[in-house]
């Protein structure tokens, strides 16, 4: 039986949200896959936590810079097909910021990445894609949290559809 959860996100900033949500609007009508919002999942808490507006009113950070490290594939739904980021001080502090104000001991994010694609298909085509996509850039700025409300797990189309803002926030510049 699906839980519903607290999700929160890192959402990069223009014009790199762009560019990916394009790319993957690209990517979803090839493969007759779901659209999302480009997104760095943060952390990962049971719904009933406090309130998500709370939670992002106690964050005072910085927006973040990370760098690319590659695109790359896998067999999770969720990650078929993604820009991997090296790891770094500033996203860890704000993770560990979002973990005590949730009082979470949540899941937080171990292989800090960018989903291109949700979707069910065969090893060598993600293998090729994997290949073929090249970013026109090296590092990435991420200006913004949204926390979700989201069925887990994440399976097919209907659960990505499901998904709901239920509060943002800027960071600083």
């Amino acid at each position: 039986m699906p839980k519903i959860a607290t999700v929160y996100w890192l959402i990069p900033a223009e014009p790199k949200r762009e560019l990916f949500r394009e790319l993957i609007r690209i990517l979803a009508k090839q493969f007759d896959a779901p659209r999302f919002e480009p997104h760095l999942t943060l952390l990962v808490t049971a719904e009933d936590r406090q309130v998500p507006k709370q939670i992002l009113e106690q964050i005072d950070a910085s927006s973040i810079q990370l760098r690319l490290r590659e695109t790359s594939f896998s067999s999770k739904f969720t990650k078929t097909l993604f820009v991997r980021f090296k790891s770094n001080n500033a996203l860890k502090k704000l993770i560990a910021d979002l973990r005590r104000a949730a009082k979470s001991r949540g899941k937080f994010v171990r292989d800090p990445h960018v989903s291109l694609l949700y979707k069910k298909i065969p090893v060598a085509v993600k293998k090729e894609l994997a290949s073929t996509i090249r970013l026109p850039f090296k590092e990435v700025v991420f200006d913004s949290i949204k926390a979700m409300r989201c069925h887990l797990p994440v399976r097919d189309r209907a659960d990505v559809k499901a998904w709901r803002i239920i509060a943002a926030k800027s960071l600083g510049r």
